[in-house]
């Protein structure tokens, strides 16, 4: 029997590991979550559940655990209010369980970061995580760093725009990107979970242009979409009023909608089909 801590278990990702690592009779999981509300979601996959946000003592998080997969990290919608920054969590939290795993004697740490971690160390959200991936590179575990070219949940902000009628492409739109659902990172990870490469970057099955994927979200709520030139976007960013939150991620999503995010080909769950379940009502 595997002991596996899942951390981030209550997010997008940590769910799907959830759903699809409990049903694996030879693993038994410890999962972190930040909130008892988070707590409630996890109840039926484990009864062993670990609760400590950023600011807490994560010390036995580790304990009598083999494998540590870590999917803990901040929001990147623009809708989704963050309470920490990218570094407090996706830096920090993860250095706790790090630090807790090594002293536990760990066998394994699998890391999910983002694709252009190591290009853009300057920037909040991929430099926080590159950090974390250099604490993982010079421990003492054995470990996985998975970069994901991006989840199409991450795409939701797009679908609540489109709501509205209207889908922003920053740029020409040329630049390419094969996102992944993120049921399919799941089984990715679940198939390196005892042994892998020390980094991996997967995307999903198809590549698309991001002018693409903007036309068929438009297509699926009946909108337009609208080019926004990358100064435009860039000054925005810079002058804008907003909060030091939604402009690290302004920054980013600029930055990964006008240049190529292409990883391995992995998956069977298209765009198209992924748009196609989207329950409108859950969108705000």
């Amino acid at each position: 029997m595997k002991k596996v801590l899942i951390a981030g278990a209550s997010g997008v990702l940590g769910m799907e590991l959830c759903k699809l690592l409990s049903q694996n009779a030879g693993i038994a999981l410890r999962l972190q979550t930040s909130s008892s509300e988070g707590a409630e979601k996890l109840k039926e996959y484990s009864t062993d559940i670990f609760i400590a946000g950023n600011e807490d003592d994560f010390t036995g998080i580790a304990a009598n655990i083999d494998i540590v997969v870590s999917a803990l990290g901040n929001s990147v919608s623009l809708f989704t209010k963050n309470d920490s920054s990218f570094y407090q969590t996706d830096l920090y939290a993860n250095k706790k369980i790090l630090e807790d795993a090594e002293k536990n004697q760990v066998c394994r740490f699998i890391y999910v970061s983002i694709l252009g971690a190591e290009e853009n160390e300057k920037m909040s959200l991929p430099g926080s995580n590159r950090l974390f991936e250099k604490s993982l590179e010079t421990s003492d575990l054995d470990y996985t760093i998975i970069r994901p070219v991006g989840l199409f949940s991450g795409l939701h902000d797009l679908g609540i725009m489109a709501k509205r009628k209207l889908v922003p492409v920053i740029g020409d739109g040329k630049a390419k990107t094969n996102s992944i659902h993120q049921s399919d990172l799941a089984l990715f990870i679940s198939e390196v979970l005892e042994v892998g490469d020390k980094l991996i970057e997967v995307g999903g099955p198809e590549i698309h242009t991001r002018l693409e994927m903007a036309e068929m979200i438009a297509e699926r709520f009946d909108a337009k979409t609208l080019k926004v030139p990358e100064s435009i976007a860039e000054a925005g960013v810079v002058l804008s009023s907003f909060s030091e939150d939604i402009k690290h991620k302004l920054e980013n999503f600029k930055y990964i909608t006008t240049h190529d995010m292409i990883g391995k080909s992995y998956g069977t769950k298209t765009f198209k089909e992924y748009l196609e379940n989207i329950d409108e009502n859950e969108l705000p």
